[in-house]
C-alpha cells in the first residue's frame, strides 16, 4: 500500500532564497487557507509546484548477515512546468537526523530510472509530468531506527535560471520485530541464494502492471541453485537438464497453510538449449501458491512436471513434501524460485519480506560473474555459520538443516 506526500505535508526550502510569488490563478483560496491553517505555509513563505513523492506507509527491516536491511521504492512525479534534475536523496534517522544513506552521482544513477524510458538517465532529469522510480536498498547496519525521513535535493530550471530545492518528507515508521519467519523450502545443500538488489533486470527491480496497478512481486524473491564445494552446478554435460545437481530435489512447505493455486500445464525439455522461450505470463512454469497467513502467499515456481503432490484447497503442514525442483517456465536452468507476496497472483501482487528459521551460511560468490566457473568463497570461521531468523545475503552459499 502506498501513500502520497503532498505539499500540505511537505516542507520546501529554496536554497538560493529566490523569492517566488503565489499565483492565485493556480491556487484557489480554499487551498491557501488550508495550507495556512495546517502550518505548512505561512505568510512569509512562497508556494511552488514541485514533487509528488510516493513511499511505503511503513518500512520493514529484516535481518541479513547481522544487519537490518530494507528494500523499497520512491516514486517521484514532477507536477511543475519546470524540468528538475535530481541531485541527491538522503535517508535519515528520524530520531537524531543522522544520515543512513546518501544517493548521489553514480550511486543515484544506478538506482534511478525514469518510467517509460528504456535506458538509465545519466543526468537524472525529470521533465514536467514525468515519474521516476528510485530503488532503495537500505542497510541500517546494526541500528534499528524507529522511523526514517527522506530528503530529495534537486535543481529546477525556470526561465533559463537554475535554483536548488530541497523537499523533506514526514518520518515513516520502521518495523523490525514482526518478521515473517519460515521453514526451509529445500533440504541440505549447497544452495546458492541467487539474487542481487542492484541487478537491473533482477526480480527486485521488475515492475508488472496488472489490473491498473504497478507492483513488484519478486521484491524479495530468491532463486535457489544447487552447487558442490567447487562451485559446479552440473556433472558432465551441463546442457542436459538431468545433470544439474539440484534437479529433482524435494521441495517442502515453509509453513502451515492452504493451497491457493496450482499450475501444472508445462512440459520440460531434456536439454537447456531446447528450452522454449516463455512470455511473462508464463514465467512461473509449473507452480504452487500456498496461503500461509493473512495477505501472505508463498510461491514455488519452475517445478518439475508430474511432481506436484498437492491440490487447491488442501491443508498443508510445515515441512510437508509438495513437489520437486524442475526446469519449466521462464528460466535458463533448473532451480527453485521462491517468494512471498500479499495476493494470490504471480504477477499482480507486492512482494513482502521474509526470513528463514535457521540455515548454515557457508560462503558466497562475491563476484557472481564467476558462478559455475570458479569455487565460491568460504567463510573463515565455521563456528559463526549458524544463522537464525535471517535472510541469506545475496549470492550466498547455504545449507538447510
Amino acid at each position: 500500500m502506498m501513500f502520497s506526500l503532498f505539499l500540505s505535508k511537505t516542507y520546501i526550502r529554496i536554497l538560493n532564497k529566490r523569492s517566488l510569488k503565489i499565483n492565485l490563478s493556480l491556487i484557489n483560496i480554499a487551498t491557501l487557507i488550508s495550507l495556512l491553517l495546517t502550518g505548512s505555509l505561512t505568510f512569509g513563505q512562497s508556494y511552488r509546484e514541485t514533487l509528488d513523492i510516493k513511499l511505503p506507509d511503513t518500512i520493514n527491516l529484516i535481518g541479513i548477515n547481522g544487519n537490518k536491511i530494507a528494500y523499497y521504492e520512491l516514486y517521484l512525479t514532477n507536477f511543475s512546468t519546470d524540468t528538475f534534475t535530481i541531485k541527491e536523496i538522503r535517508i535519515t534517522n528520524g530520531r537524531d537526523g543522522s544520515i543512513l544513506l546518501s544517493l548521489q552521482k553514480n550511486s543515484l544513477k544506478n538506482n534511478y530510472i525514469r518510467i517509460g524510458t528504456s535506458k538509465k538517465d545519466s543526468d537524472m532529469q525529470l521533465p514536467p509530468g514525468n515519474t521516476a522510480v528510485v530503488y532503495i536498498d537500505l542497510d541500517t547496519q546494526k541500528k534499528q531506527p524507529e522511523n526514517i525521513a527522506h530528503q530529495i535535493i534537486f535543481e529546477a530550471i525556470h526561465k533559463n535560471k537554475a535554483s536548488q530545492i530541497s523537499v523533506h518528507t514526514s518520518p515513516i515508521k520502521c518495523i523490525s520485530n514482526n518478521q515473517l519467519v519460515l521453514g526451509a523450502p529445500l533440504k541440505g545443500g549447497y544452495w546458492t541464494t541467487v539474487y542481487e538488489p542492484s541487478w537491473e533486470r533482477g526480480h527486485r527491480r521488475v515492475i508488472y502492471t496488472l489490473n491498473g496497478k504497478a507492483r513488484i512481486p519478486g521484491r524479495y524473491a530468491i532463486d535457489f541453485i544447487k552447487v558442490d564445494k567447487n562451485g559446479t552446478y552440473a556433472t558432465g554435460d551441463e546442457n542436459i537438464v538431468a545433470n544439474w545437481l539440484g534437479y529433482r530435489a524435494d521441495v517442502f512447505a515453509v509453513a502451515d497453510g492452504i493451497v491457493s493455486a496450482v499450475g501444472s500445464d508445462f512440459l520440460e525439455s531434456p536439454t537447456i538449449s531446447d528450452h522454449p522461450r516463455h512470455s511473462a505470463d508464463q514465467a512461473t512454469g509449473n507452480y504452487i501458491s500456498i496461503k500461509i497467513g493473512d495477505s501472505q502467499f508463498a510461491f514455488y515456481e519452475h517445478l518439475r512436471p508430474g511432481s506436484i503432490k498437492v491440490k487447491v484447497g488442501q491443508k498443508i503442514k510445515k515441512g510437508e513434501l509438495i513437489a520437486s525442483l524442475g526446469f519449466t517456465g521462464q528460466t535458463t536452468g533448473p532451480h527453485l524460485h521462491f517468494h512471498v507476496a500479499d495476493t494470490n497472483s504471480p504477477l499482480g501482487a507486492e512482494g513482502i519480506p521474509f526470513v528463514f528459521e535457521k540455515f548454515q551460511f557457508l560462503g558466497a560468490y562475491e563476484d557472481f560473474g564467476k558462478f559455475g566457473k570458479m569455487p565460491w568463497t568460504p567463510i573463515h570461521d565455521l563456528t559463526q555459520s549458524d544463522r537464525k531468523e535471517e535472510r541469506p545475503k545475496p549470492n550466498a552459499v547455504i545449507k538447510f538443516k
